[in-house]
């Protein structure tokens, strides 16, 4: 089961949190996170309530040596078994295919700064170079995509629809520790027990309670008057921003550009997506909500905003080739593996079929330690 993964990439990363998570966001291996509320947030907790409105500590990777990467939480392992070689500067031009199975058996790269060309063969080959690099590849090695899905289906969260406010009693330079400070994530709650008519799926919320300069552009003020506005209100910036969930649709897609290169000669994506009504409906509730709630708090809201910045903006894109059950309606089985070639996985966020609401980085880990274990059990079974 896939919470099991979670769990040892929660470990690895060691994920800090509080174990005050709703279903829709279940807690996990945590670092416990038993710092107090600041005054702020806890107006912001009670004017929630009344709106269903679940509200929890935020979830944050603490790493090693303040770094959760793969570069120090991973790669020194892999380092170490002596059975890693790891090449710099490559850039993968295509994936090379054996001519008499048809299967993918290597790469074709060119170092980035001598542009010399090389070769490197594989038992098996593994993408995890990010959804529209790897979706590139795939589309440029011309492999992989018999149900014609590679590049369809992108998805981007919405990002960008928020609202700004003050907390009355933090300004003129009376803000503190204890009322100001601190963040937290308001969970999906959306069509969860209820079902909106305006739109499908939900968002979250981020939360922040700041302490630090108001921006300017949040007063309709010049000169020493909007000087005035930045010194009574430094301090009292409460913040919540939308992270929504957009839905997979066949026309959002990218594919190869005909005429367009990059440095080393190799042919770019061209992307072709945009947001429906679905998505703007859904950014108009968050900002909505997000008002009324700050309203009941005491806050006052300076600026608002429900336009969703352009897709990419998140650099949560996901779903080009999409998981499923049937190799007609996907690109990738269960396991992150090809329905076309056993011997070839994705293990990053193309095999997203939804965008969802949440950061994808834990379960991007979490499916890509899934895939890898099977692979190294059909590895070792000789079936690949």
């Amino acid at each position: 089961a896939l919470p099991i993964y979670y769990s040892r990439v929660e470990e690895i990363f060691q994920v800090a949190g509080a174990l005050d998570g709703p279903p829709q966001m279940p807690n996990g291996n945590f670092v416990l996170d038993n710092s107090p509320w600041s005054g702020s947030m806890e107006r912001f907790i009670a004017a929630a309530k009344p709106f269903d409105m679940p509200v929890c500590k935020q979830r944050r990777a603490l790493g090693r040596d303040g770094l959760a990467s793969s570069v120090n939480l991973l790669l020194p392992d892999a380092e170490r078994t002596g059975k890693l070689t790891s090449i710099s500067n490559a850039v993968v031009r295509q994936l090379t295919v054996d001519s008499h199975t048809g299967q993918p058996n290597g790469c074709h790269f060119v170092d980035r700064l001598s542009r010399r060309e090389m070769e490197v063969k594989a038992r098996v080959v593994v993408l995890a170079a990010g959804t529209l690099e790897t979706t590139r590849l795939l589309l440029n090695s011309k492999v992989g995509n018999s149900s014609g899905l590679v590049g369809r289906y992108l998805m981007d969260q919405i990002y960008g629809p928020g609202v700004i406010c003050s907390v009355p009693e933090a300004r003129n330079g009376r803000a503190s520790e204890k009322l100001m400070g601190g963040g937290a994530i308001v969970p999906r709650f959306r069509n969860i027990t209820t079902r909106s008519d305006k739109f499908l799926r939900g968002y979250a919320l981020n939360v922040t309670s700041r302490t630090g300069a108001v921006e300017p552009r949040n007063f309709a003020a010049y000169g020493a008057e909007l000087q005035q506005k930045l010194d009574e209100y430094h301090g009292s910036a409460f913040q919540m921003t939308v992270m929504g969930e957009v839905l997979g649709r066949y026309e959002n897609h990218v594919r190869i550009d005909k005429i367009v290169v990059d440095a080393w000669g190799i042919p770019v994506l061209h992307v072709e997506t945009k947001y429906t009504d679905n998505e703007f409906n859904m950014a108009k509730d968050a900002v909505e909500v997000c008002c009324e709630v700050a309203e009941a708090a005491g806050f006052e809201v300076l600026s608002k905003n429900a336009a969703p910045n352009p897709p990419g903006y998140s650099i949560h894109e996901v779903g080009t080739c999409r998981m499923g059950d049937d190799p007609k309606t996907s690109v990738l089985n269960k396991w992150c593996q090809s329905h076309d070639h056993k011997n070839l996985f994705v293990v990053d966020g193309a095999s997203f079929v939804s965008s969802g609401w949440q950061n994808p980085t834990m379960t991007i880990l979490s499916l890509s330690m899934r895939a890898s274990e099977y692979l190294a059990g059909e590895m070792n079974r000789q079936i690949i």
